[in-house]
C-alpha cells in the first residue's frame, strides 16, 4: 500500500464510503468540475502536507480513505480521444461510479457522473444529467477499456477563510497502460463551494510552501500514454 506509511503517523481514524462530496458541483448542461492538481514525489510529501498545522487548522472532518480502482473507456478508433472526452467506471470503495468529462476552460472542465458497472448501462442517465447527446451515437459502435489506476485516496473538506469550500485528494497508487505499469503521488484540491480564485490562490500557497508542482496531465493522459507505449 503506497500511503501506509502516511495512514499510521498523520491520519485521523479514516471512515469508509464513496469518493469525494459534491455539494459545489452543479447539474445538467453546466456541471462543472473546477479542480487543481499537484505532483508529489512520493507518499511522504502528502503526509508532510496533510500534517501541516494550516492545513489541519481547516479540515471540517476526520480524514476518508478510499480505495479507487478506475478503468478507462474509449472506441477503437478513439473517438472520444479524439474529442478529449473521458469515460471511465470506478470503484470507490463498494460504490462503483461511472464518470465523464470534458475539455473546459483553464481548470474547469465539464462533469457528469451517476452510480453504474459499466459504461454502456449509464449513458442515457449520463446524457439525461447533461453529457453531451453525440456520446450515444460515438460510442453505438462499442466500448472498450484502454487504462486504468489502482490507488488508494485520502480526503476531507476544507473551510478556507472566506468561506470557500474544497475537496483535500493525497492520492498514491500506479497508473496503468498496456503491461505498463507507473507509480505516481498527487494532491487534489476541488471546489465545492465558494470562489475559484480562492481555490486556486490557496493551492498556489501550498504549491510554493511544499514545492508540489502544478501537474497538467489528468491521470487517464498519462495511463493512456503508458498503455500507448509512449
Amino acid at each position: 500500500n503506497l500511503l501506509a506509511s502516511a495512514r499510521k503517523t498523520a491520519y485521523n481514524s479514516p471512515t469508509t464510503g464513496g469518493g469525494r462530496k459534491r455539494a459545489g458541483k452543479t447539474e445538467g448542461p453546466m456541471a462543472t468540475e473546477f479542480e487543481v492538481k499537484l505532483r508529489a514525489q512520493n507518499a511522504q510529501q502528502l503526509k508532510t502536507v496533510l500534517q501541516d498545522r494550516e492545513i489541519t487548522a481547516l479540515a471540517q472532518e476526520k480524514l476518508r480513505e478510499v480505495h479507487m480502482k478506475t478503468c478507462y473507456f474509449d472506441t477503437a478508433d478513439g473517438a472520444l480521444s479524439a474529442r478529449k472526452w473521458m469515460l471511465r467506471v470506478r470503484q470507490e470503495n463498494e460504490k462503483s461510479v461511472v464518470t465523464m468529462k470534458t475539455p473546459g476552460k483553464d481548470h474547469a472542465r465539464g462533469e457528469w457522473e451517476c452510480e453504474g458497472k459499466t459504461p454502456e448501462a449509464a449513458i442515457e442517465t449520463l446524457i439525461l444529467k447533461g453529457a453531451p447527446q453525440a456520446l450515444r451515437e460515438l460510442v453505438s459502435p462499442g466500448l472498450r477499456m484502454v487504462c486504468g489506476a489502482s490507488f488508494v485516496r485520502l480526503t476531507q473538506t476544507l473551510l478556507l477563510p472566506d468561506g470557500t469550500t474544497c475537496e483535500v485528494c493525497a492520492d498514491g497508487g500506479e497508473l496503468l497502460g498496456g503491461h505498463r505499469k507507473e507509480p505516481f503521488f498527487e494532491l487534489e484540491l476541488e471546489l465545492t463551494r465558494g470562489k475559484p480564485e480562492t481555490l486556486v490562490a490557496y493551492a498556489q500557497k501550498i504549491s510554493r510552501k511544499f514545492g508540489l508542482p502544478e501537474e497538467e496531465k489528468s491521470k487517464f493522459v498519462r495511463a493512456r500514454r503508458l498503455a500507448d507505449g509512449k
